[in-house]
């Protein structure tokens, strides 16, 4: 899963892919009802990327995907789906690509190719 970060130095923001170890912990009690606790073990952050670099990454997985037309929920579908990035960081990562991508959004529901 990713999730952002800003540079506290810098004001830079970066993509970490995290992976959080749990413990899982069933209590069943004497009228047969179950409890589930999970207890965070570790989270190891396993790479760091600009957001830049994240964009692009994703770019070159989406080329044949991304048409004309296609709407922001959907490509938030695939960034959260296939790309493990966080919800609410979506919207900000779409609107990298919406420039990357010279991609309009007039209606704030669709994103359109910008033709030359």
């Amino acid at each position: 899963m990713y999730v952002r970060t800003r540079c506290s130095h810098c004001n830079k923001v970066d993509y970490h892919d995290i992976a959080i170890n749990t413990l899982v912990r069933k209590t069943v009690f004497s009228d047969h009802s179950q409890m589930m606790r999970y207890l965070i073990e570790n989270i190891d952050v396993d790479e760091t990327i600009s957001e830049e670099e994240m964009a692009r990454s994703v770019l070159q997985e989406l080329r044949g995907y991304v048409y004309d037309g296609i709407t922001t929920y959907e490509l938030c579908r695939i960034l959260k789906e296939y790309f493990g990035v966080v919800a609410m960081h979506c919207c900000d990562l779409i609107q990298k690509m919406k420039i990357e991508l010279d991609m309009y959004c007039p209606d704030h529901q669709h994103l359109y190719f910008v033709e030359a």
